[in-house]
């Protein structure tokens, strides 16, 4: 059986470790925040070769969007030609959940447990 990981702010940067075991099938990673700059190589390795979809938005007034950039980056780069297939992002320029204040930009964990190519794609791994 396949199991998955959905991990949402706090939550997406311990998906992402939990996943380095390489117990899960793929995951789901929304408001990712890890702030320590680029994963390190082990952990990069670990990942290899498991599929991603990571959401955020660039609105996010608690964790930048420039941390799911980097996490992108850094894992498209180690799957090498196969990167663009094996991590997905999806990057929202405004709050799709009319979110504001503290929380501006920081639903994208609501906007993407709606979408129900997360559940067909998350399936056909």
């Amino acid at each position: 059986t396949n199991s998955f990981l959905f991990g949402f702010s706090d939550g997406a940067t311990v998906s992402i470790e939990l996943l380095t075991t390489r117990k899960f099938s793929g995951g789901i990673i929304a408001a990712y925040g890890y702030s320590g700059g680029v994963l390190p190589a082990r952990a990069l390795e670990r990942l290899q070769r498991i599929p991603l979809w990571v959401f955020h938005c660039k609105e996010d007034v608690i964790f930048d969007v420039k941390f799911s950039d980097l996490l992108v980056q850094s894992l498209r780069k180690v799957n090498g030609e196969n990167g663009e297939e094996l991590i997905r992002y999806t990057r929202y320029d405004r709050d799709q959940e009319g979110f504001t204040g503290r929380v501006k930009g920081h639903s994208v964990g609501i906007t993407a447990s709606k979408k129900k190519e997360v559940y067909d794609w998350l399936l056909s791994l």
